[in-house]
């Protein structure tokens, strides 16, 4: 377990290797964060007369590609709300392997379940592009939740939301095929990050390979003949490395079989 001191320090050297791009301005973060934080359903319930204090609470980072939000075993310092770009929760297994557990898109949050219960943060956030973000000090978003009661409310459901997820991975890595998980990894991806186009729903973000073998427990080749069989069904298609559903209900059938 790391300590809330070796946190940055581990974040800056992961992050030393990765290509020097540059994401999102700050200023221009900053000028947005809480234009930006009130449309997350989270903090709908607060009166507008509440946002002057809570604007003050907020500080706006960039992270390129690649790049880690936090770590898994960190302490939690921060809540993390994403503005621009996808982040991938990854958690690391015994024999070496990532899992990845979800993918997260804007307006959703980022350790939660950490800054929730004081716990260090049980997965590691990885930016899949280029993203912006806005954090929360842990004490701040604590003392909201004590003012708030629905803002307490709020971040229960958010925390069911997510246990359904771990659950139906665990269940899913632990009796179904390939196939099925695969199709039901598409089928989650494009209800948090889909949108409709004229060839079907197109998941908004650009998904390696790697990125589908990891969120379904399986090898790079696999992922590879699954997804190559789901082209020539006519059930997907790709266009600029982002895989369109032409067929959800095909795919749903896959991934409900029993």
């Amino acid at each position: 377990m790391t300590s809330s001191e070796d946190a940055p320090s581990r974040r800056l050297e992961a992050n030393a290797d990765r290509p020097s791009q540059r994401g999102p301005q700050p200023d221009k973060i900053q000028l947005n964060m809480a234009q930006v934080v009130r449309t997350v359903p989270l903090f709908a319930s607060l009166r507008e007369r509440d946002w002057d204090e809570v604007a003050g609470m907020l500080a706006g980072l960039c992270y390129p590609r690649d790049a880690f939000v936090f770590f898994e075993g960190d302490l939690p310092e921060f809540l993390y709300v994403i503005w621009m770009g996808r982040v991938k929760l990854v958690r690391h297994s015994v024999d070496g392997r990532d899992v990845v557990l979800d993918v997260l898109g804007p307006g959703r949050l980022l350790g939660e379940v950490a800054v929730f219960d004081g716990a260090p943060y049980s997965q590691t956030a990885q930016a899949m592009e280029e993203i912006a973000v806005i954090a929360i000090s842990r004490t701040d978003f604590l003392d909201l939740l004590a003012r708030f009661p629905t803002l307490a409310l709020a971040v229960i459901n958010e925390l069911g939301r997510r246990l359904r997820v771990a659950n139906d991975l665990v269940q899913s890595l632990a009796v179904d095929r390939v196939e099925q998980r695969i199709a039901r990894a598409l089928l989650r991806l494009a209800m948090y990050n889909g949108t409709p186009t004229k060839d079907g729903l197109m998941i908004q973000m650009r998904l390696t390979r790697q990125d589908l073998a990891d969120m379904t427990g399986t090898t790079v080749e696999t992922a590879i003949r699954v997804m190559s069989r789901f082209r020539k069904q006519s059930w997907i298609t790709t266009q600029r490395g982002r895989v369109i559903i032409k067929q959800p209900d095909q795919l749903s059938a896959i991934a409900n079989q029993r």
